[in-house]
């Protein structure tokens, strides 16, 4: 390993040109545009960065695709540490690093990490977000694109008046941005080692960073064309924090043989990791699909995500629990109304019933041990207060009651609930999600404030500014539509109930809803095929 350095300017040009790609093994692009403000103020007052470390492979040892894209480019080298800091930098200056497609660019926000500077009349020298039109703010872009008249002219449109010594001010800047040294460690070594470089590098990574990482040195496109695309299957059904990347890391861990999990993934045989891949894949549209058909349309909607990897152990080991067996949406009923798994994505619980349910010789024995964990009879009743403050986390506001109605409304144990706007629209359509009837009226705590309804309905209780008689009268909603949604006709004229009461009357309702379709569960019984 050999230490350089390289000008800022000679490595926006470079990176910009297709000098640099990302190996296979990097973790996700996560920037914000408050970094890049930081990071090129810290440039400015000269203050040390952290150095990039740059990987040259030998001929022969590079690797067949980018962390994003293939070889189109033909890179020379690869940055191994220093991802978040070489793609600031060019955005910063309003560039695309060659590394990132257009498209995933301009998804991950590349454009927003542009950088203005302005100049306070104390002397000081301000970086801030670029916005355009915001007066007193110059592009950094536009900045070290211009000669001296060009300086003094966009100090002038930015409403500057251009002294001498202000124009001599922003030349000195462009001038020391683009000078400044960049510290750079070069890495000369084979693809193996350049991997295990990078985990060790960095020892605060994430376990399920570190697993996938180093599956990565077998296994080059797994997060490029496999995880990548999950993370955008889930984010499109609703469950963007259901099956994240790190869920979805997990659940491909319960799937690779043992010696390979938890960050060896550096011995493991490729076939292994890519049948893992396979059988990860399958098992999560399959969850999807199952959460989507009971009820469960979005994240907001599921009280637990640990849930969603005991589910996609069951549906890989036994196909019948998410095709035609009914125990499924009995035990999540009962797991709901019993609060199974109330912790994170690493408490014991889950992993272990992933474990036995891998282990289990049956379906029965599957069954049996997942309905060992609750009481043997019917799933215990809601309570109405239940649905006034379900939940105390801002994370999973509507709690496991919000599981629970959307089930039963999925069941349709008060007929079809069909959108207020749309008749087309019948939950559980996953365009049907739980949205606000009361928008800033400091009910959001409160299940009883939400319903489940398309985007027109819900833009339309919006612009009104709550659920009331206009709104009736505008969508012209039959009553019986509104007795599904638990809703009662808004009183006309001068009569307004307060919101306070309108949430009891209806959490009353939802109740009620709920332990009907809780009294259908009824109790598991493992006769017959598992139930």
């Amino acid at each position: 390993m050999r230490d350089t350095d390289i000008e800022l300017k000679r490595f926006l040009d470079e990176a910009e040109g297709g000098a640099y790609d990302l190996p296979p093994m990097q973790r996700a692009l996560c920037v914000r545009p408050a970094f890049s403000v930081r990071l090129i103020d810290s440039l400015y007052r000269g203050y040390r960065v952290g150095s990039m470390l740059i990987w040259e492979p030998p001929v022969g040892q590079r690797p067949s695709a980018g962390r994003y894209q293939g070889l189109e480019g033909r890179p020379r080298w690869w940055i191994l540490d220093g991802q978040q800091r070489g793609t600031s930098y060019t955005g910063a200056f309003g560039r695309r690093p060659a590394w990132l497609p257009e498209e995933l660019w301009v998804s991950v926000g590349g454009p927003e990490l542009e950088v203005a500077v302005r100049f306070a009349s104390t002397g000081d020298v301000q970086f801030r977000t670029h916005r355009p039109g915001r007066a007193r703010h110059i592009r950094l872009a536009d900045l070290v694109a211009g000669a001296g008249g060009e300086v003094r002219l966009l100090l002038e449109e930015a409403g500057y008046s251009p002294t001498d010594a202000l124009v001599e001010r922003a030349l000195d800047l462009r001038a020391g941005l683009l000078r400044y040294v960049l510290p750079i460690e070069w890495l000369v070594a084979d693809w193996a080692d350049a991997a295990e470089n990078f985990i060790r590098r960095n020892p605060n990574l994430k376990p399920e960073e570190r697993s996938l990482c180093s599956l990565s040195i077998a296994f080059e496109e797994l997060q490029r064309e496999h995880i990548d695309a999950l993370v955008r299957t889930a984010r499109d059904a609703g469950f963007t924090a259901t099956l994240d990347r790190r869920q979805l890391s997990l659940v491909l861990q319960d799937f690779l043989p043992h010696g390979v999990r938890r960050g060896q993934g550096q011995r493991a045989e490729r076939n292994a990791v890519s049948r893992a891949m396979e059988r990860t894949e399958q098992s999560v549209n399959h969850v999807i699909a199952f959460l989507h058909r009971h009820g469960i349309t979005c994240d907001a909607l599921l009280w637990s995500p640990p849930v969603a990897r005991v589910l996609c152990a069951l549906f890989d080991r036994f196909p019948q629990a998410a095709a035609s067996s009914p125990f499924t949406w009995q035990w999540l009923a009962h797991a709901a109304a019993g609060q199974f798994y109330p912790g994170g994505p690493y408490s014991s619980r889950p992993r272990q019933d992933v474990r036995s349910v891998l282990a289990a010789a049956s379906f029965e024995e599957a069954t049996a041990l997942l309905t060992g964990h609750g009481s043997p009879g019917p799933p215990p009743r809601l309570c109405t207060e239940e649905l006034v403050r379900p939940s105390s986390s801002r994370r999973r506001l509507l709690g496991s009651a919000g599981t629970l109605y959307a089930m039963a409304c999925a069941h349709r144990v008060c007929g079809p609930v069909v959108d207020l706007s749309d008749s087309a629209m019948v939950f559980p359509d996953p365009r049907m999600r739980p949205r606000l009837l009361w928008p800033g009226a400091g009910a959001e705590a409160s299940l009883a404030a939400w319903a489940l309804l398309g985007e027109n309905s819900a833009q339309r209780i919006r612009a009104d500014g709550s659920w009331g008689r206009p709104v009736f009268e505008d969508l012209d909603v039959p009553p019986g539509r509104l007795t599904a949604h638990q809703l009662a006709v808004p009183p006309g004229g001068a009569v307004v109930l307060p919101v306070e009461q309108q949430l009891k009357l209806r959490a009353e309702a939802m109740a009620d809803a709920v332990n009907v379709f809780l009294k259908t569960v009824g109790p598991l019984d493992l006769h017959d095929g598992g139930l």
